[in-house]
């Protein structure tokens, strides 16, 4: 474990906002995996703190780069196969929701060009963006998931970390990280690497960013699954964001409230924690009976939650918000 410093304003003093546990690895989902020998305790607890300078939150202490591997279940982003019918209707599924991305890039950016996806996980939503006339490529830490974009999609993918990979190659005219900038150590690094990344113009696409200033995080707490620490190394709000994303050098043109894949998973995984889409992933290998059930019981659960999250994301209260970037 690191104990770190405020990465956007150089702070060291901080008050503590949460406590809260891992519920994935090493054996914290009941029924995954059991612990390896020599990885993280069995739900562990981890304490996130917010600047008293600048307002951001992260976790303090945190796994160090040789250690957050262990955090991360085999089968986070890259749920193993079911096979037959079931396997085809998640296929369907993920693809259909991955149109929404698509157009809203289609909106912001009309000529086509080259795309980069970080973190792009198994690749589905860098092979939709492809599909829709991106020189699409992506970049993925994971082996498994890297190996699994390629297969299924045919994808470029680069097998790195965002901080190690070798990309000097510039003029990108969209760079995507969905689900990604909570995960990385240094957010503000990451934001001026993309920054050169761009092509004149480009646009830099921030996807299903979690609020902690949302009505949804005050009234979970400690609880709020999205937290997901360690996994999560920051915690963003409103403020805080922005003023990363000037400290980068890009500025905020525009962004998207409700996302009909993610607003309602988040309310779901308040109400039924075990149906967390990550949870499922880790008792699948191991329990696929409940895991199918758990799906189901999910989509009842989220169809259920969307008009209030209509409604949230109307009122400017979304949990989760997607911005588009672009050089200042």
């Amino acid at each position: 474990m690191e104990r770190v410093h405020c990465v956007l304003c150089g702070g060291g003093r901080s008050d503590a906002v949460h406590t809260t546990r891992d519920r994935l690895s090493a054996g914290g989902e009941r029924g995954g995996p059991p612990a390896a020998a020599g990885g993280p305790p069995r739900s562990p607890t981890f304490t996130l703190v917010r600047c008293r300078s600048c307002g951001l939150v992260y976790l303090d202490p945190r796994p160090a780069a040789d250690e957050i591997g262990a955090y991360y279940p085999d089968d986070y982003s890259a749920p193993p196969g079911t096979g037959g019918r079931l396997a085809r209707l998640e296929d369907a599924w993920r693809t259909r929701q991955q149109r929404e991305v698509v157009t809203w890039l289609a909106d912001l950016k009309p000529s086509r060009g080259r795309l980069f996806d970080i973190g792009c996980g198994t690749g589905e939503l860098t092979a939709a963006l492809r599909g829709d006339g991106w020189r699409a490529e992506g970049l993925e830490p994971s082996p498994r998931s890297a190996a699994l974009a390629r297969e299924r999609h045919g994808l470029t993918i680069h097998e790195a970390t965002f901080e190690t990979a070798d990309l000097a190659e510039a003029g990108y005219d969209a760079v995507v990280l969905a689900s990604v900038l909570e995960h990385l150590p240094d957010p503000i690094a990451a934001l001026r690497r993309v920054r050169d990344l761009l092509a004149a113009g480009g646009l830099v696409a921030v996807l299903f960013l979690p609020l902690l200033d949302s009505p949804l995080a005050h009234l979970a707490g400690g609880r709020w699954l999205d937290l997901d620490a360690p996994r999560h190394f920051y915690q963003f709000d409103s403020r805080t964001f922005a003023r990363c994303a000037a400290t980068a050098g890009l500025r905020i043109a525009d962004t998207r409230g409700y996302s009909r894949r993610h607003n309602a998973a988040l309310w779901t995984a308040l109400a039924f924690p075990a149906l967390k889409k990550q949870r499922v992933h880790v008792i699948q290998r191991h329990r696929p009976v409940a895991a199918a059930a758990r799906k189901a019981a999910f989509l009842a659960a989220t169809t259920a939650f969307r008009p209030l999250t209509r409604a949230e994301a109307v009122a400017g209260r979304e949990p989760l918000r997607s911005y588009f970037l672009v050089a200042s």
